[in-house]
């Protein structure tokens, strides 16, 4: 903090209190002026390089809207014993405060500025609040009441307030803030009365609303928050405005419900506005309505049939019904209708290429490039498309033709063609050029050689690769579990437990490497007790993790209790349906004596996967086929 002692010699006192003048002239006016010019502007988050903190609205609803302050040690702020009362000073002009500049203004401004700086919001508080006061300026209290509001302090931030409203009553800025105080502070009736003088000041009546229900989305209790505005639009019942600000709350608040119902009475009351209507069929999918969100958007498309936001809707809900081919109509219906739109385009191609529909995909990727759009990202993706079609000769000139950040990906690409090819040191010649050229990413590197090599049964070669890679980073949790994995395959338990035991040494909580350890214990080895005590340790740490019940389940199995195995099983199967952890339940049933059951369970894994190794080794050991045992 800047400060002369009383003692000082008169010479360096006077050098000093020039100083001051020239940097409050040039530096304290011009914050206060730059405050003043954006008074009516929507507050934005950033700390100007004089330390003022300027808190955003992010746009509603949305999961928090509290500013962001600063200092974390900060204290009650107080003001100084020497401050006047308000009501004892006149409101200078701001001529009269530039012609007339005190000793104590200049201080007061100077320090608060400096303090500000160094984020001591204490400090620029009370001079802020003092120069505001002293002057009769709005600019100075915005100040005071952002760096009350800095230390979480909404009581003195009420005061700094109360003074910015009373020396500018028409400023929504200063409402908006005094509300952000008083909601902190649980002022219910301030808090409400600065909120209807917001709203009366919005240059519209949605913009006053919205921003009324901004603010209270604070408001800690959900059902004071929504009553609250309740009495806000009390007098606007019929308000379209009010009702959409309500819905919106409401969903902030997770009570959908009510959503609904205020988003339908703003419908009823402007049937021609959007945004309702939009923010209703949103509300109608996150409820899983899905039949009632079709129909709304079929509604609003048979009035607006080219609107962009409801058919892209309407096509998500296809593709999350996977409905792909209805999905994939619906884009050439869109694309039809508003051409040149290559982000459509895009987005329509990925789809095609997910559902391995290749001509489709070919043809907008065609189109794609006769815009003149996306020409990276349509190479790499007509390369996959020509890949997966068998035609590697043209995927290669694909791939080839790729710049920007898919290049990488496309050369690795290039380099699993040529390990498909059986040309082997070709495709490793161009991975280990990669890591040449991109020291940062070796790790990622090698783990994608060692997966190309593994998925071309070259596991020893992919086994080496790994331990390649270890002798540099011989502690790499990612290298160690991937060779881990690998030794399972060779049926070498003991590398398998050599590198998760010495990730765990590293990291006692690695869920992987503990799950990994259990399941291969007791599926491998008679080291059941063992295997458990891995097992229930990964359980703790993540519960609802459908392969560690699976491997709780299978562990429990080969202990010989199958009763207490059958409910892990099946919390992991209700999860995720894998042919694993059925081939697992369905022996657990057999067990049992429920064999009808474990056919059912087979049946249905064998339908959705019926080339999965572990499955058919499974039913062969049962000797169950598709037509039955």
């Amino acid at each position: 903090m800047f400060k002369l002692s009383d003692g000082a010699p008169f010479a360096i006192r006077l050098l000093t209190l020039l100083q001051a003048l020239l940097l409050f002239t040039t530096i304290s006016f011009a914050s206060v002026a730059c405050a003043d010019t954006h008074a009516d502007q929507s507050m934005d988050v950033k700390k100007t390089p004089a330390g003022e903190y300027k808190p955003q609205y992010i746009p509603y609803p949305g999961p928090d809207l509290t500013p962001k302050f600063g200092s974390d040690e900060a204290n009650d702020p107080a003001a100084p014993s020497s401050q006047p009362s308000s009501q004892t000073l006149k409101a200078p002009t701001e001529g009269r405060i530039r012609a007339g500049l005190s000793s104590d203004l200049i201080y007061a401004v100077l320090v608060g500025e400096i303090a500000s700086q160094r984020d001591k919001h204490d400090i620029a508080f009370k001079h802020y609040l003092y120069a505001a006061r002293l002057a009769r300026d709005s600019g100075m209290a915005e100040l005071a009441a952002r760096a009350a509001l800095s230390l979480g302090q909404p009581e003195a931030a009420m005061r700094a307030t109360d003074l910015w409203v009373e020396l500018d009553a028409s400023s929504s800025k200063a409402h908006q803030i005094a509300a952000y105080a008083r909601i902190d502070a649980k002022d219910r009736a301030g808090t409400l009365a600065e909120l209807n003088e917001l709203i009366r000041l919005a240059s519209d009546s949605e913009k006053g609303f919205l921003q009324a229900a901004q603010m209270l989305s604070r408001v800690a209790d959900p059902e004071d928050r929504m009553q609250m505005m309740r009495e806000l639009v009390a007098g606007d019942i019929d308000n379209a405005d009010a009702q959409f600000a309500l819905a919106m709350l409401a969903a902030g608040a997770e009570d959908i419900n009510a959503a609904q119902k205020h988003a339908k009475r703003a419908i009823e009351l402007r049937p021609d506005w959007d945004s309702p209507r939009l923010f209703l069929v949103r509300l109608l999918v996150a409820d899983d309505q899905l039949d009632e969100a079709i129909s709304a958007i079929d509604q609003f498309l048979a009035a607006e049939p080219e609107n962009q936001e409801m058919l892209l809707l309407r096509t998500q809900l296809h593709i999350d019904a996977e409905e792909y081919d209805s999905a994939l109509a619906l884009f050439d219906d869109i694309l039809e209708r508003i051409p040149e739109q290559p982000e459509l385009v895009l987005t329509a191609a990925v789809l095609a290429l997910q559902v391995e529909a290749l001509d489709k995909a070919r043809n907008y990727l065609t189109l794609l490039r006769k815009m003149g759009a996306h020409a990276d990202d349509s190479a790499f993706l007509l390369g996959q498309v020509e890949e997966l079609a068998g035609e590697t000769e043209q995927a290669l000139d694909w791939y080839a033709k790729v710049r920007g950040e898919n290049e990488t990906n496309a050369h690795v690409r290039i380099a699993g063609i040529y390990l498909k090819r059986g040309e082997t040191e070709r495709a490793r010649e161009i991975l280990q050029q990669l890591r040449d050229q991109f020291p940062a990413d070796v790790t990622a590197l090698y783990l994608i050689e060692g997966e190309l090599l593994s998925e071309q049964n070259l596991t020893q070669q992919a086994f080496d690769t790994y331990s390649d890679a270890l002798s540099k980073t011989p502690d790499n949790a990612d290298l160690l579990y991937a060779r881990a994995m690998l030794a399972v395959e060779m049926d070498r338990v003991d590398l398998l437990e050599r590198d998760l035991r010495r990730i765990l040494v590293n990291d006692p909580d690695h869920v992987d490497a503990l799950n990994a350890l259990g399941y291969t214990l007791a599926d491998r080895t008679d080291r059941l007790e063992e295997a458990l005590s891995f097992i229930e340790r990964a359980l703790q740490l993540r519960p609802d993790e459908p392969a560690i019940l699976d491997s709780m389940g299978w562990a429990l199995f080969r202990k010989g209790d199958a009763e207490s195995a059958e409910p892990f099983l099946r919390r992991a199967l209700d999860s995720m349906f894998d042919a694993e952890i059925a081939a697992h339940l369905g022996e657990v049933l057999w067990a049992l004596g429920r064999r009808e059951d474990a056919r059912k369970i087979w049946g249905r894994a064998l339908a959705e996967d019926p080339k999965h190794e572990y499955l058919l080794r499974t039913l062969g050991r049962y000797r169950i086929t598709q037509s039955g045992p």
